[in-house]
């Protein structure tokens, strides 16, 4: 069955009708490599600083509070402006004041990275293009809090993180994001307890 199917694909192929269709999907996947490319913030290249990327699981109002750190990288001679950061389709929050871990007899207070905020930075400026700007040929720390409705009880969150500048071009990638380990270190003594 698959060798009949294989010797009609075969002769398909080799008439004139068969070669517009396969001259046809060379055009389509060569466009849509060149729109995608056209599509992406040139010069850009964006890493998770994993260390103070880290997810928790928020008792006050049922809620994850997540934190992901990027490291960015304008390696173009003309200035970046991000107007945008989502996580899986969730937009930038002002981070609260300080953030608590309650724990059987211990609240941990958790401390944000010390370099600039994404939503502080574009939430000072009142222009509704207020963007997060990247200089030419410098490497630059950000730092981004979203919040979830998803309240999950796994140990790490994959989703992906889109960057999308003034000109409407994007960089996205995967981020993975694990659980605060002081978080971790109080459901362990709580387990402990029962």
């Amino acid at each position: 069955m698959l060798q009949q199917t294989f010797k009609e694909l075969l002769k398909f192929i080799a008439t004139p009708t068969g070669n517009w269709v396969i001259l046809g999907l060379g055009c389509f996947i060569a466009l849509a490599v060149v729109y995608h490319r056209w599509r992406q913030i040139p010069g850009l290249t964006v890493a998770i600083i994993q260390e103070d990327t880290w997810f928790i699981n928020r008792d006050d109002n049922n809620r994850l509070a997540i934190v992901v750190s990027l490291l960015m990288t304008n390696k173009s001679g003309t200035p970046i402006q991000f107007c945008r950061c989502k996580l899986s389709g969730y937009s930038p929050k002002s981070p609260p004041d300080q953030l608590f871990l309650e724990g059987y007899d211990k609240t941990i207070e958790l401390t944000y990275p010390k370099y600039d905020s994404f939503s502080e930075i574009v939430a000072q400026s009142e222009n509704f293009n207020s963007a997060y700007v990247l200089n030419p040929y410098t490497e630059q720390r950000m730092w981004v809090y979203f919040e979830s409705g998803i309240v999950t009880l796994t140990n790490m969150l994959r989703a992906p993180i889109v960057l999308k500048d003034l000109n409407r071009k994007r960089k996205s990638m995967q981020v993975t994001v694990p659980r605060n380990m002081e978080q971790i270190k109080l459901y362990r003594e709580a387990a402990m307890r029962w």
